[in-house]
C-alpha cells in the first residue's frame, strides 16, 4: 500500500526578537526557524522543515507569524494537535511560542498563501519612558506632528514601486501598500503597515520617513516625490527594530472571492501576482 501523506499544520507563531538574530535559518546564528526545527526534529523524531510566512530581521517581533510543517500519519501521539502544541511549547524558549497548531490543506504554503501581511510600529514620545515595554517600543524625546505624518503616509498608498524604502534580491520593488495607518493614544503614536508583500526593510525606512515628517525635517507634500525618484529615503537610513511587530498574516478564505477588498479599502483589488520577498 502507497503510505498515506504526512498531514499538513499551520502554526501560529509569537516571539520577541530581542535576542534572535532574524527569523530564518542562518549558520551560526540563534533564529525562530532554527529554534522551532529543532525542537520539532526532537519531538517528532523525523527531520522537520518549518516554512514561515515571512521573514523578519534581527530585533523584530512577532505576534501572528505563520509557520507551517509536516507531521508524518503514522506517528500517533497522545492528545493530538493540543497535546503536541503543549510540549512544543514547554521545550521552547522563553522567548518563542507556538499560540495555536491546526490541520491545513494540502499544499499550503504560509508564505505564497498569504494575501497581506499586518505590522506595527511603536514610537514613544516626549521623553517618556515605559521600562517594561523598551524592548518593543522606540522611545524619542521629540513631540511629533502626528497631521502631517497622516498627510505623508496617505501618500504612499495603493500599488507603486517602493525602491525607495526597501530592496528585493529579484528587483521586484512593486507592492501593493493597503493600508498606513497613523494613531496616537496618550505619548504612545502607533505606525500601522498592511500590503501584499514587503521588501526587506520597508516597513522601518517608511517609519524613519514618517518619523522625519513629524519632526518637521521633511514636507509631506515631498514624500511623493521621494517615491517616485525611486533613490533610497535618508541614504538607506531605517527606523530601530525593536519597535517593529509582524502582528497578523491575513489568508483568504475558502469562500471569498479573488478580488476581495483590501485591509482599509472600500473597493476591490486587482487579483495580483505575488512577490517574492516579504522581509521588512
Amino acid at each position: 500500500m502507497t503510505p498515506a501523506a504526512p498531514r499538513v499544520l499551520k502554526a501560529i507563531i509569537e516571539y520577541d526578537g530581542t535576542a534572535f538574530a532574524g527569523s530564518q535559518v542562518q549558520p551560526n546564528a540563534r533564529t525562530v526557524q532554527g529554534e522551532l526545527e529543532k525542537v520539532l526534529n526532537r519531538l517528532i523524531g523525523v527531520r522537520t522543515k518549518v516554512r514561515l510566512a515571512g521573514r523578519t530581521d534581527a530585533g523584530v517581533h512577532a505576534t501572528g507569524q505563520v509557520a507551517a510543517f509536516h507531521l508524518p500519519r503514522e506517528i500517533a501521539r497522545e492528545g493530538g494537535l493540543p497535546g503536541l502544541q503543549q510540549r512544543v511549547n514547554a521545550a521552547l524558549p522563553p522567548d518563542l511560542a507556538m499560540r495555536a497548531l491546526r490541520a491545513a490543506a494540502q499544499g499550503f504554503d504560509p508564505r505564497r498563501d498569504a494575501r497581506w501581511r499586518v505590522y506595527r510600529y511603536r514610537i514613544l514620545m516626549n521623553g517618556a519612558r515605559h521600562p517594561l515595554d523598551r524592548y518593543r517600543t522606540l522611545e524619542i524625546d521629540e513631540t511629533l506632528d502626528i497631521g502631517a505624518m497622516r498627510a505623508a503616509a496617505a501618500r504612499m498608498l495603493g500599488e507603486r514601486d517602493f525602491a525607495a524604502m526597501g530592496a528585493d534580491a529579484r528587483g521586484r520593488t512593486v507592492r501593493h501598500l493597503a493600508e498606513l495607518r497613523v494613531a496616537r493614544r496618550g505619548n504612545v503614536v502607533e505606525i500601522r503597515a498592511t500590503a501584499n508583500a514587503f521588501l526587506r526593510r520597508m516597513v522601518r525606512s517608511i517609519v524613519a520617513v514618517l518619523l522625519e515628517v513629524g519632526r518637521g525635517r521633511i514636507d509631506p507634500a515631498s514624500v511623493e516625490t521621494m517615491m517616485d525618484e525611486g533613490r533610497r529615503a535618508l541614504h538607506g537610513r531605517a527606523a530601530p527594530p525593536h519597535g517593529l511587530t509582524l502582528e497578523r498574516i491575513i489568508y483568504r478564505s475558502a469562500n471569498e472571492p479573488k478580488n476581495e477588498r483590501a485591509p482599509g479599502r472600500r473597493g476591490p483589488v486587482r487579483n495580483q501576482g505575488k512577490p517574492e520577498s516579504t522581509s521588512t
